[in-house]
This record gives C-alpha cells, structure tokens and sequence, in this order.
C-alpha cells in the first residue's frame, strides 16, 4: 500500500478541522509529564522567539538562582492524559504480525509476511536518574569509545570505552537548569572531531541555551564555556532539544514551536522565528563569532530566518542522519490524533525550506487553515492513538551485533514504552514491525548510537539499554 493519501488530506473537510480544534486544549507535557497537570503559569507578552549568535555571556552554573516555569499552559491547566495503565517493568507486548501503515492510519499485509522482528534484548548498561541522551565521543574507538551520558537535572556522565574505570561525573548543570514542566538538558553533542563538548538545555528562565566547552582528554573544561545560541520560550513545553552535528559539518538544531496548545504563537508556518523549526548553522568560525550562516542555507539571503533549514515543525523531538545513507529521519509530535516520521533524503540534498506542515497538517490529515503550500514535505509514516501518544526518534540500524535489523529505522513512542522499526523502499512504501522489546509505560525517551553503529535506548526508569541479539 503505498502512501498516496496527500490529495485526500488537502480535501480534508471543516469537519476534521473542528475534531482537531475541539481537542486542541488537551496538549500535553509530551515526554516527560504525561498524565501530570500543568503548574499554573503566565502568558508572555509577545510570541517572538529572539536568538544571540554573537553572545559570550557565561552560561557557568550558578550557585544561587531560583527556578521559574515560564508560561502559558493548556487552555484547561492539564495535560490529556490518555489513561493508559500503570506503567509496568513485565513482559513486553507480543510482538505484531508486521503491517504496512499508510498516512492515513490503514494498515495492510506486509510485502513479506514471513518477515519478522529478530530476537533481541535490552541489556541494562548504567543506571541514573532520568537519563535523556547518550553520545559516543568521536576519535575515541571503532568499537563503543567513550560514552557520555546525560540526565535531565543536568549530569554528564563519561563511560570509558575500555569500560574499566566506574562511570565519572564531568559535568553538571544542575544549578543552571530545573526539571519542572519539559525544562532541563535536553540533548549533548560532539564536534565531528570530538574537540568539542554541546549542551542543549533550558536555563532557571525557561528559556533555550546551548552552549561548548572545550574537552582536556576525557575532561570537559568547565571554566571555558561559550553561549553559542539561546531563544527566548514563551511556554515550558515543546522545547524540542535536538542537537547534532551532520555529514556536512554543520550544526543541526531542532526547536519545537513555542508551546501551549494549537501552534498559539503562531511559529509553525512563520519563517521569521526560529521556534517550530530545524535550524542549521555553522559553529566553526574564526572571527569571535559564535556562528555563522552555511551560505546554502535556503533562506541565507532573505525570505525567512537564515539560520531556518526546514520549518513547520510541532515538538520535534529527536532527528538523526542515517550513517549509511546521509538521509535525514525526523520524529514530530503531535497534538491530537497523529505522530509523524518525516524523511529528507540525502539525493534531494535535504530538502532546503522544506515545510513540515504544522499546524496546517498534523500528520496528512488537515489540522488549520486551508492553505496547502508548495513546500509541504508530507511525513511517510504516522501512528494514531491506538499505537501511543508521543513518538520518540530514533536511528536506522547500522550496526553488525543484529543482521537482520541493518537498515531498519528504530523508534518508539514514549508512552506506551514499545520499540518498533522502519523499513523504507525505493516506491515510498513503509512496512513497520513490532521489534518485541520494551521498556515501561512513560518513560522511552530517547535513543542512541556508539562509534560503531550499536544501539542504545534511555528509559526514566532510571536506565540506560544497549539493544542486543538474544542469547
């Protein structure tokens, strides 16, 4: 069944539009407070996101500080929870019989129905509280190397790549973040020749830093830390939290559009803020700037923000650039009905400018408006409600330890904890299959990959999983 649902979406009716209207005040806290009401808060003044590229102010923890969760909230004051029970540490759900999902949530055979998920299993590699990103420093092995992970309160944590020294504290951010609504770090990276350490996070005023420090050996030098770009948020949630560095050398960040509920700032479809998209700047200057603007950016020379690569983006929470293949995987949450997978391949050159589609499109399905812009660059996958609620990105499989599993695009969704792959043809079509493994109910959170392709699943339950063949 091939994806051919786009021109049934653009004739959508007033009627779904008001399906997703009518539900639009039960935007939730989408990774980390499913089912926990939002803590009141205050509309900001305006909903314009502001950016400073040249900045050098200190982003050093301090000492002192209080914390403060930025408004505004759902239009109700709670998240819409979906009700799903008790998260459980148990047997993971049977596995699926593998389906073909079209854009508009039919599911059909598989091309090959005696495909099936491999045997795998989660192996438990360190135990922390909440850990939200895992990278492996380049330049350190063909192998693991050294793995940094990050919790949300703030920590870094080195895992050496000979794995004989205990897990080492190098760097913390508590006093710079809090963990209150979807704030804290959110995402760490690497410079492609491991030189250099990244930290996206919201500071104690809600509102997005990233920040570099040099590393000494396996140290991050703390006392040399430079802001390199921070965004005002006018609400606490959908902050995205991506950062990574492409094949192209480039600095790729994804910011979700402000928050609230029903794109209220009006972000998704406005080239001139930064908020509700992907940006791509270049980090390594030599004139005292922060960074500067790749001169292939689309909008480099005017018609939106410079930094902007691709908007239209919800919560886009993890993108990853297949290592195989250059193409670049983006996971987008949704508000009402669907998650969406958006794939902007490597042969097209990204996509330059290319529209995600919120709010006019939430998955294909019309969500607002009635324009249908020339860029829309409509998702190749979407789930519904029955699968889960928030979708969680993930990596295409290019590892050896699973065979079976190279090429495959693995993901998850957050609140049902269930890991699923992806596989992608030349005609477009995808066939999904139930991998067989998960981790509890609210808490999959992020996935990752080591120097040598292997992968790695963070759960808040307090762990973090290497995905491994069977015994």
């Amino acid at each position: 069944m091939k994806f051919s649902v786009r021109a049934l979406a653009v004739l959508v009716g007033c009627c779904l539009i008001a399906v997703a209207c009518g539900g639009g005040d039960d935007d939730r806290d989408d990774e980390f407070e499913q089912g926990t009401a939002y803590a009141t808060g205050t509309v900001a003044a305006t909903g314009t996101a502001t950016v400073t590229p040249g900045s050098t102010e200190s982003a050093t923890p301090s000492a002192t500080g209080t914390s403060s969760t930025p408004g505004p909230l759902p239009e109700d004051g709670t998240n819409d929870s979906l009700s799903l029970p008790p998260p459980t540490a148990g047997t993971p759900p049977d596995a699926d019989t593998p389906t073909n999902t079209d854009g508009n949530g039919q599911t059909g055979e598989n091309t090959d129905p005696s495909a099936g998920p491999p045997a795998m299993v989660l192996t438990p590699v360190i135990s922390r509280p909440d850990p939200i990103d895992l990278v492996a420093r380049p330049g350190t092995g063909s192998s693991r190397g050294d793995l940094y992970v990050a919790t949300r309160a703030g920590e870094v944590w080195l895992l050496t790549a000979d794995q004989d020294e205990p897990p080492e504290l190098v760097l913390d951010l508590g006093n710079a973040t809090n963990t209150g609504c979807e704030n804290g770090l959110l995402d760490i990276a690497f410079s492609a020749d491991g030189s250099t350490f990244y930290a996206h996070y919201t500071d104690r005023s809600g509102d997005t830093r990233i920040v570099a420090y040099p590393m000494s050996g396996q140290g991050i030098q703390q006392d040399q830390v430079r802001t390199v770009l921070s965004a005002r948020q006018p609400a606490c949630n959908h902050n995205g939290g991506q950062i990574t560095f492409g094949p192209d050398g480039y600095l790729w960040v994804g910011l979700g559009d402000g928050g609230g509920s029903n794109d209220m700032f009006s972000h998704g479809q406005d080239r001139d803020s930064i908020l509700g998209a992907i940006l791509r700047v270049d980090v390594d200057t030599d004139d005292g700037t922060n960074y500067v603007i790749p001169p292939d950016n689309p909008f480099a020379d005017g018609g939106g923000r410079a930094e902007i690569w691709a908007y239209g983006a919800r919560n886009p929470w993890r993108f990853s650039f297949d290592r195989a293949t250059d193409d670049l995987w983006i996971a987008d949450v949704g508000q009402n009905r669907w998650e969406e997978v958006h794939v902007l391949a490597a042969d097209q050159g990204w996509t330059p400018g290319a529209n995600l589609g919120w709010p006019l499109f939430e998955g294909e399905e019309r969500f607002s408006g009635i324009a249908t812009p020339d860029d829309l660059a409509f998702p190749v996958y979407v789930y519904g409600r029955d699968d889960g609620c928030s979708i969680t990105g993930g990596h295409v499989y290019r590892g050896s330890a699973i065979p079976a599993l190279a090429g495959t695009y693995v993901f998850g969704d957050f609140c049902a904890g269930r890991l699923w792959g992806l596989n992608l043809d030349d005609a477009g079509l995808v066939t999904r299959i139930e991998l067989g493994v998960s981790v509890p109910q609210a808490t999959l959170v992020s996935f990752a990959e080591d120097n040598a392709g292997e992968l790695y699943v963070l759960s808040f339950d307090d762990t973090v999983y290497r995905l491994d063949p069977s015994p």
